[in-house]
Order: structure tokens, then C-alpha cells, then sequence
């Protein structure tokens, strides 16, 4: 088996494979903060016609706030602010998408914070 290829149970109901993919970095540098990153993962899921529902029972999420991780507003209409994918079932939600796009995006905040302290630390 391909090292980013696992074996995942659907529902109980059959056994799949599913590959995690990298997105193209000019994908990742579009998104503009971790919403974004999120709803990226969400629009470019391996699996078309798989509805949040069932992202929310592989993820072991609670259903009514997957739409919240995926709105496109981080505030509701009455300004309280929306839910954010917690960071501890990222690995589940990539596993069911089949891609990375949070991961990379997490990545490259990271080094870029990196980077800007290097060349701080470097300034005379």
C-alpha cells in the first residue's frame, strides 16, 4: 500500500481506499486564512457527492456545525462568530476529503512565521 494510502471503513457498510493528495501550492497561497483552508479541503474532496452529513459521522463531528466550519462568512447574521474545524480532528477531515489543503496551508503559515523571524533575529 502507498504510504498517504489507508484503509477506512465507510459506515461499517464496505471497506475503501482512500489517497490523501497534495493541492497546488497556488491553491494554498489563495487561502486566506483557516476558514478558507478548510473550505478549500471541503471543494476539492476526492469524493464529489459526499455530503456533510456523512463527513461529520467518518470525522466524528457533531452535524449541525460542519456547515458552520464550511460557511463562507466566519460571522453569522446576528455577528456572533461561526465555528472553526477544531484543530484536533484535522487528520479525520483530511482522511475523508483526500487531500492535505490544511495541512499545507498550516505548513506554510508556519514557515512563513518561521522566515520573518530569521530575518528579524538578522537585522543589526
Amino acid at each position: 500500500m502507498h504510504p498517504h494510502q489507508e484503509l477506512s471503513v465507510n459506515s461499517g457498510l464496505h471497506v475503501e481506499t482512500s489517497s490523501r493528495r497534495f493541492l497546488p501550492t497556488a491553491e494554498i497561497v489563495q487561502c486566506e486564512d483557516y476558514r478558507s483552508a478548510v473550505r478549500l479541503a471541503w471543494a476539492r474532496r476526492n469524493r464529489p457527492h459526499m455530503t456533510q452529513r456523512q463527513l461529520a459521522e467518518e470525522c466524528c463531528l457533531y452535524p449541525p456545525h460542519v456547515s458552520s466550519y464550511l460557511h463562507s462568512e466566519s460571522v453569522n447574521k446576528h455577528g456572533a462568530r461561526r465555528l472553526d474545524l477544531p484543530a484536533d480532528r484535522i487528520t479525520a477531515f483530511e482522511r475523508s476529503v483526500g487531500n492535505h489543503a490544511i495541512t499545507q496551508y498550516l505548513t506554510r503559515l508556519g514557515m512563513l512565521t518561521l522566515m520573518e523571524e530569521v530575518i528579524e533575529t538578522r537585522r543589526p
